[in-house]
């Protein structure tokens, strides 16, 4: 089917199935060219209008709001206010789950619960609204422009699927869902079952639907620019999503390489939805400022842009469980500088893990535990790695072997790792034959079994 009728296809699609959501959509692609005092401004107001619903509906924040002698009017007359509402923590939201709900009839009708894939602990299960979910999608397509994709394009997904019961039936993708995609020109493969044969298939789709959008995790799009470069095929993309995991300059390099494009490195959380993304440019990721408030603290107190700290979200969208100050457990920090492409959101400079990722010594430093990640390429012919802290006196690297290994750069990194974790600390190099995914399809590359 030639490409303009696909469009239009799609168009009319969307148009008939999807008003909402591309209502939303047109809202961020006005909203990403406000000025940065202007998005400072819808800001201040969308964080007022959430804690006056919090504090109307919301029985947490309520009960909150309360014993701190916190009013919303507050923080209308002074902004430092916020600080004084003590950050939620995600045992906070375990214990404290039915409050945090909202009791507004209408929209606590709307509500779907979710739950987190639990790669750093328990799993956490959430409630979103429809408005939130309209959003989540909304931000997606609104990303896939950055890279010059439009409606009806091909887009293609290499993601962990766990179906609704609507979508299947015996196992089986549903006619509506099957027929949802080929309108929409999307195509979906199973992160959580890769094999030689489906990557084969999922690459000769690419090579019939060229110009398309490609998204999965970083570490299987890495997996599967590798397959690409062993079987010799030629891709041409309009750009590569990567979100979920940390992206690493050596798989950038490689992925760019064999697919013929950019690469978009993406954050963001089943939990909060967008928070990060990055555009043409590539020199940081753009704040999802109309999803989410993004706070940079050390010891609970702020940071000055360019210093390092842990995050703390406000989710300003999804009013049916709202998380305000949430401590998503990731560390990283903001820039002061703008983009150069115009966009007035502000930027992340970078983003620094998991917190139970970050990786403790004997005399109480914590230090982040990918001071080595950038050595393991250079050991030769590695396909995969995972680095984990046993306990504070041994470390131990897993690697996925393919070919040789430099002997003497094992020492190196060895040496590396006792000058960062202590001259004490024993240093292992394991060689499997493969490492474990996550139950969400994902890989971990930093584990820290230190409590």
């Amino acid at each position: 089917m030639p490409n303009t009728m696909r469009m239009k296809i799609a168009s009319s699609f969307y148009h008939l199935r999807k008003r909402k959501m591309l209502a939303r959509l047109d809202a961020l692609d006005a909203h990403q060219w406000l000025s940065a005092a202007e998005i400072r401004a819808v800001r201040q107001q969308s964080l007022l209008a959430l804690l006056e619903y919090a504090h109307r509906f919301v029985p947490y924040y309520q009960n909150l709001f309360r014993s701190i002698g916190f009013q919303p009017a507050d923080f209308a007359a002074d902004p430092r206010a916020f600080q004084q509402i003590p950050p939620l923590t995600k045992s906070g939201i375990r214990e404290h789950y039915d409050q945090l709900i909202t009791t507004e009839p209408a929209r606590r009708a709307t509500l779907i619960r979710q739950k987190t894939g639990g790669t750093t602990g328990e799993p956490l299960w959430f409630n979103k609204d429809t408005t939130y979910r309209q959003y989540n999608v909304a931000y997606v397509y609104h990303n896939m422009k950055w890279a010059g994709w439009q409606l009806g394009r091909p887009q293609f997904w290499l993601w962990g699927h766990v179906p609704h019961d609507s979508e299947t039936r015996d196992g089986q993708v549903s006619v509506r869902k099957r027929l949802s995609n080929f309108v929409a020109n999307r195509f979906d493969a199973d992160a959580f079952v890769i094999t030689p044969a489906g990557m084969e298939k999922l690459a000769r789709q690419m090579e019939n639907k060229p110009d398309g959008i490609f998204w999965s995790y970083t570490s299987t799009a890495f997996q599967f620019a590798r397959f690409l470069q062993e079987r010799g095929h030629t891709i041409r993309l309009k750009g590569v999503y990567v979100a979920a995991e940390p992206l690493f300059d050596y798989q950038r390099e490689l992925i760019e390489r064999v697919l013929g494009c950019p690469v978009f490195n993406n954050y963001s959380s089943i939990d909060t939805g967008a928070i990060a993304r990055e555009c043409d440019r590539h020199n940081g990721l753009h704040i999802a400022t109309k999803n989410c408030h993004l706070e940079v603290l050390q010891d609970n107190a702020p940071v000055a842009d360019g210093q390092a700290g842990e995050f703390v979200i406000t989710t300003l969208l999804n009013y049916g469980m709202p998380l305000i100050r949430y401590k998503i457990e990731d560390w990283g920090r903001k820039s002061a500088r703008p983009c150069a492409c115009g966009r007035g959101e502000p930027l992340l400079e970078v983003v620094e893990g998991r917190k139970i990722d970050l990786f403790k010594t004997r005399d109480g430093k914590i230090v982040y535990g990918a001071f080595a990640k950038d050595l393991l390429p250079t050991l030769g012919n590695v396909k995969q790695f995972q680095i984990i802290q046993k306990s504070l006196d041994l470390l131990i690297f897993r690697i996925v072997a393919v070919g040789p290994i430099d002997r003497q750069q094992m020492a190196f990194i060895e040496t590396v790792s006792k000058g960062a974790l202590g001259a004490d600390v024993e240093v292992k190099f394991e060689f499997v034959n493969s490492l474990p995914a996550t139950p969400t399809g994902k890989h971990r590359y930093l584990v820290s079994e230190v409590p």
